[in-house]
């Protein structure tokens, strides 16, 4: 006879899946919350006795203060999309081999020697390659935020967000290679130095190296996630190396910057499910959350705006013009700026 595993119930004189001291939002205990829930420490659930561990200064391993928001509960926060390590993993290792095939499909049949060659260089081996370093810094600033988050489904979405910007900036490093390979004369060099000393990306750099220095990790996902993304990202990748691609001889790296714009969807999600979260009207903080939130839009909004601008010059580099600058960016503002009124800050944020 097998003893049943704490926090099982019985059923029918069989043990169930489900753990009674997880709170699941549906009927019955989903996957994601049994593999997820309750894996982190914390004083006011499990833990009560305190902390038994402390660093040198005497700082337990998680404080209150590591974001400006309160909750009274942050293991209530569940992700939309319910990604747990397996699902993930899968997630993306499909994404990949979609990329891999994409790129060995258009090798067989010619197509990379048939990028058009300014497109190439300036395009793909200057501007392109130089955002895998934006994409690196917010991987460094994600991957010290999640051991900073007060809970583990938190944890879990930020690990995933840093995961995910590593792998944007690899993939843009592997297709650049990929590209030595069959576009004579191209070389992946120099990109480094356009990112530290080129006028045009030295806002974005910026804004980059402060979220990589933030103490919030709260601040971190709505400023990365809800203004960073949809201003900067979209003008800088998808709606120039992505729209532009095809209409230069190259659908693969336009299929590269889909994978990634799945990716800010879903981040996008859980970012404005926290939002929804803190500023839920059962929660008394709500208009202290609210009136933060805020703050950090309106302060982050125009810099990131002006970095946007700084990069304008770059459309004028594809020899087809095949969007405006001030169009996309107009639009790319329009596109955030409906995300910002969505949310429930109670007050509309103007910037």
């Amino acid at each position: 006879m097998t003893a049943a595993f704490p926090g099982a119930v019985g059923c029918a004189g069989k043990p169930t899946r489900d753990f009674t001291y997880v709170a699941s939002r549906r009927r019955r205990l989903s996957e994601y919350e049994a593999v997820t829930c309750h894996t982190q420490p914390d004083v006011l659930t499990f833990d009560q006795v305190g902390w038994m561990l402390r660093d040198a200064n005497g700082r337990p391993p998680w404080v209150t203060e590591s974001t400006a928001l309160h909750h009274p509960n942050w293991f209530a926060f569940r992700d939309p999309a319910s990604h747990w390590q397996r699902t993930y993993v899968r997630m993306q290792a499909e994404q990949e081999r979609g990329i891999a095939r994409s790129v060995e499909d258009a090798a067989a049949h010619g197509v990379l020697d048939e990028f058009d060659p300014v497109w190439v260089r300036e395009i793909l081996g200057r501007h392109y390659r130089a955002w895998s370093y934006a994409e690196y810094g917010l991987f460094r600033a994600f991957a010290v935020a999640q051991r900073e988050t007060l809970s583990d489904t938190l944890g879990n979405v930020y690990c995933f967000e840093a995961f995910d910007r590593m792998r944007h900036a690899q993939a843009i490093v592997l297709h650049l290679l990929e590209l030595e390979d069959h576009v004579e004369g191209f070389a992946d060099d120099g990109a480094k130095a356009v990112w530290l000393e080129d006028p045009r990306y030295q806002p974005t750099r910026q804004l980059v190296e402060e979220l990589v220095a933030s103490n919030d990790w709260g601040e971190l996902a709505v400023v990365t996630n809800l203004v960073f993304d949809p201003i900067l990202t979209e003008v800088a990748v998808s709606q120039l190396v992505r729209r532009f691609g095809p209409f230069h001889g190259d659908p693969v790296t336009a299929h590269l910057v889909g994978t990634t714009e799945r990716d800010r969807r879903r981040n996008l999600g859980w970012t404005q499910e926290m939002v929804r979260m803190v500023t839920d009207e059962s929660v008394p903080e709500r208009e202290k959350n609210s009136e933060i939130i805020r703050d950090w839009i309106t302060s982050w909004t125009p810099r990131v705006r002006e970095a946007a601008r700084a990069m304008a010059d770059v459309y004028d580099v594809p020899p087809l013009q095949v969007a405006r600058f001030d169009d996309v960016l107009a639009a790319a503002q329009g596109t955030q700026e409906q995300l910002v009124e969505g949310l429930p800050l109670s007050v509309e944020v103007r910037v």
